[in-house]
């Protein structure tokens, strides 16, 4: 079934290259923005507009962000909770035009959280508010637009990333060198040796976040990602967990079609995945094929997605940033053997008073096997998501963003149905 996979995503992967015509991607100013598909491979931002003196462009950040999130379920105990915290990020001037200093301390503080509701992810188990010292790392510039990072950090790869999507994200130590690229081919490679998971304060290592238990292992990587000037782009990543799996991952994006104010566009991914060495986590190997088509149309978008998983195993992603077009807010649809479809739609309402309102919801649909090994509750995910993002006044640095989903699951294989409700506020403050 995994060669059958690979075959359809070097074909289709093909076809997107050879009939992506020269129209300008759609861009919506960060709007549908889905933390759970998050498969971009971005080269290492190493470079800025404008060159200032170590102290000189020296600035400090004040991220505060307050997270509510209740699931209620049918059957399992509920879960609630409510934190207050954010992020405290400081990041020097260029020092000789060569170095700088980045550091970033994450804290989420429990404002509500029963321990008989425990499981939100908002704390560390308990639940127990937490503070860390999330990012701490030099970057060094060899060149305008090359350079190499070390220390604590974090990543945007497929499978390895931030996966924002809770009061802290998920950071990583390490070392990387890439470019930057907003055009043309952009790079990066480096090893990651531990991880900062986004509910805890304490970074372990990759084998073991894994479930790789009393491991030390860490992950190579390397990505390459080429834009074209006129739109579509394409791109891989390999990633080896020693002794524990690998992971490659390919994509293709770009517009298909324009005729008057409507545009086309086609996206593919393609996920490998198989044990490696001493097959730490078990002997496996699977794969995922993800494609989505989007129909975009003034303030209005339209999209349908397919993806099917290998009836092996399902999709590893201990690191984060889940890389399939139907991850949504609660499920991933990436489980052994499942076929799921999404249709969704998005609408922006333009201005309201001194920001912008948004809104977009999915509808997925995911099968997996009635009988063996892997059988799992087939379920249907239904979710809306209404963004406000403040653009003028006191509200310039303000996003408040409120979603709902609520998962249909079979319950002749033990499915659970529940409701997931969260509300999330985000604000920047720049002290110096």
């Amino acid at each position: 079934m995994a060669g059958k996979h690979r075959f359809v995503a070097c074909a289709l992967l093909s076809e997107i290259l050879i009939f992506s015509v020269p129209v300008s991607a759609v861009d919506n100013d960060g709007l549908d923005d889905e933390p759970n598909q998050q498969s971009d491979i971005e080269p290492l931002d190493v470079e800025d507009t404008v060159r200032r003196a170590f102290f000189e462009d020296t600035s400090l950040v004040l991220k505060p962000r307050t997270y509510y999130l209740s699931r209620d379920r049918e059957t399992d105990p509920d879960s609630v909770g409510w934190a207050l915290g954010g992020a405290l990020e400081y990041k020097s001037g260029w020092w000789r035009d060569s170095l700088r200093l980045a550091a970033t301390a994450y804290t989420s503080q429990k404002l509500y959280g029963p321990s008989d509701k425990d499981g939100t992810l908002l704390f560390k188990p308990g639940p127990e508010g937490f503070t860390a010292l999330g990012e701490l790392n030099l970057t060094y510039r060899f060149s305008d637009d090359h350079g190499i990072r070390i220390g604590r950090q974090r990543f945007e790869l497929p499978y390895l990333g931030s996966h924002d999507i809770r009061m802290v994200p998920n950071t990583f130590q390490g070392v990387a060198i890439g470019n930057v690229s907003p055009e043309g081919l952009g790079y990066m490679a480096g090893y990651v040796d531990k991880i900062k998971r986004k509910n805890d304060d304490d970074f372990i290592s990759m084998s073991q976040a894994a479930g790789a238990e009393n491991s030390d292992e860490g992950v190579y990587f390397a990505g390459v990602r080429y834009r074209f000037a006129d739109g579509p782009l394409v791109g891989g990543i390999f990633q080896r967990t020693e002794e524990v799996f690998d992971t490659l991952f390919l994509k293709a994006e770009g517009p298909l079609y324009q005729f008057d104010t409507y545009q086309l566009n086609g996206y593919l991914q393609y996920t490998d995945q198989s044990s490696t060495g001493d097959a730490l986590i078990g002997d496996f190997d699977t794969s995922l094929l993800s494609a989505k088509l989007e129909l975009a149309a003034g303030p209005v978008s339209w999209r349908i997605a397919y993806s099917t998983t290998d009836d092996s195993f399902g999709i590893q992603k201990p690191y984060g940033n889940p890389a399939n077009y139907l991850s949504v807010i609660v499920d991933d649809f990436d489980r052994a053997g499942e076929d799921a479809w999404l249709i969704g739609a998005s609408y922006d309402f333009g201005r309201v008073d001194v920001g912008q309102l948004s809104a977009f919801a999915n509808i997925v649909r995911g099968d997996t096997p009635d009988a063996g090994s892997n059988a799992s509750p087939d379920e249907t995910e239904y979710d809306i998501t209404v963004d406000f993002r403040g653009q003028r006044d006191w509200a310039e640095r303000l996003w408040v963003r409120v979603r709902a989903a609520y998962v249909d699951q079979d319950e002749a294989l033990g499915g659970n149905d529940f409701l997931d409700f969260r509300i999330i506020v985000n604000y920047d403050f720049t002290l110096f």
